[in-house]
């Protein structure tokens, strides 16, 4: 009889009722040919309530992302009250590493989830003594110990929180670097998620790019160039060179 071939080709038909309610098909056709010969079958389903559902679920994520955002956004604000000194700060990082997430051709979803998490990145800082986040001098090596342990404070704040993305193990490792010189874990190269690595040198960008209590800003050159220092070293080579394509373009607000 020869060969037996088939291809199933679906489509949606939106149609209306004799009532005027709309409704929806599914047309599932199968085409089946041998030597010169062709059948078609076709299967007509009403798809019009798992339509509907489809669209109610998608309205449902709408709307659970913009309330995920707006609590982010609440516990930002949190933080930046007891650090009214680097307020904005972790809104720029959220923006920074976005705009890099997207340099780098990340999907929108995962670049909006990387905003996301920039703004709750320094989270742990709510553990962490007012007079220690304003002191406008130089820490000591004891307030330095404090300060390194807000990143397992952020962890252990959201890690039970249940959210599609890896926000608590981001929040953990965005001051790990490649070479382990990071903390709290020392972490190194593929130990370290890609959230995390791109969070790390939009920390850096902001970070060196802002006034702090105990400096002025070293501005955007000294951070460029510590980028550079550590391309590869300490900050993923790749996630560098999107940053720098960004900063060359002036894409970015710093």
């Amino acid at each position: 009889m020869g060969e037996i071939r088939s291809r199933c080709i679906t489509y949606y038909l939106p149609l209306k009722r004799s009532d005027g309610t709309p409704i929806v098909l599914r047309v599932d056709t199968t085409v089946i040919s041998w030597q010169s010969n062709f059948e078609f079958l076709t299967i007509v389903e009403d798809v019009t309530e798992i339509q509907h559902a489809r669209e109610q679920i998608d309205l449902y994520v709408t709307q659970l992302e913009a309330a995920i955002k707006g609590t982010f956004l609440a516990v930002s604000t949190m933080v930046e009250l007891r650090d009214p000194y680097t307020a904005g700060h972790e809104r720029r990082v959220g923006l920074i590493a976005k705009a890099i997430a997207q340099e780098l051709g990340w999907p929108a979803k995962r670049c909006a989830s990387l905003e996301l998490m920039g703004l709750v990145h320094d989270i742990g800082k709510i553990s962490i003594p007012a007079e220690i986040l304003s002191k406008p001098t130089r820490l000591t090596d004891l307030e330095m110990e404090l300060m390194k342990r807000h990143p397992q404070a952020g962890y252990d704040i959201l890690k039970d929180v249940p959210l599609k993305e890896p926000v608590a193990e981001v929040i953990l490792q965005h001051h790990e670097r490649l070479d382990g010189s990071g903390y709290p874990r020392g972490l190194k190269g593929a130990e370290i998620l890609p959230e995390a690595r791109v969070i790390a040198v939009a920390d850096v960008l902001e970070a060196m790019s802002s006034h702090r209590p105990y400096r002025p800003s070293l501005g955007i050159d000294a951070a460029v160039e510590e980028l550079k220092r550590g391309r590869g070293i300490q900050y993923d080579a790749e996630i560098v060179d999107a940053a720098l394509r960004l900063i060359d373009a002036k894409k970015l607000s710093l």
